[in-house]
């Protein structure tokens, strides 16, 4: 790759070539197995996945937390109001910081799969809706 990691990525690609060591390794971590690329993918790629599992949960509880506020607000409840208002508040820098997390990851799956991008799979019932639809259509 010829793009430089971020120094959160270069962190991140440290702990997962921590578990990329060869029988010849004195400091081998596994008892004499070799841990083999596809797994070393699969850390990243679950990495990739977890991160962007933290992004959409924080965002989707900010939207709630909207919702409840507007709610609260309507209702003429200042404590709920003003309780929302504190949450809202701290969540927006915490869901930059989980983008950002969640970005270093994709710079390391990209780095170790030789510049393939990571996206994420749909659901099951996804896939199966997107059948069913191919079906329909055609």
């Amino acid at each position: 790759m010829t793009k430089t990691l971020s120094e959160l990525a270069k962190l991140k690609l440290e702990v997962i070539n921590y578990h990329n060591h060869d029988i010849s390794n004195p400091d081998n971590k596994t008892g004499g197995n070799v841990v083999n690329e596809q797994f070393i993918i699969s850390l990243a790629r679950d990495a990739c996945f977890a991160s962007a599992r933290a992004v959409k949960f924080k965002s989707d509880y900010y939207n709630d937390l909207v919702a409840q506020y507007d709610i609260a607000v309507d209702n003429n409840n200042i404590s709920e109001a003003r309780r929302c208002e504190y949450i809202l508040e701290r969540i927006p820098p915490e869901v930059d910081e989980l983008k950002y997390r969640h970005n270093a990851d994709l710079e390391v799956y990209k780095e170790l799969t030789g510049g393939e991008t990571w996206l994420p799979k749909g659901s099951s019932n996804e896939n199966f809706k997107a059948k069913k639809f191919k079906k329909i259509a055609a």
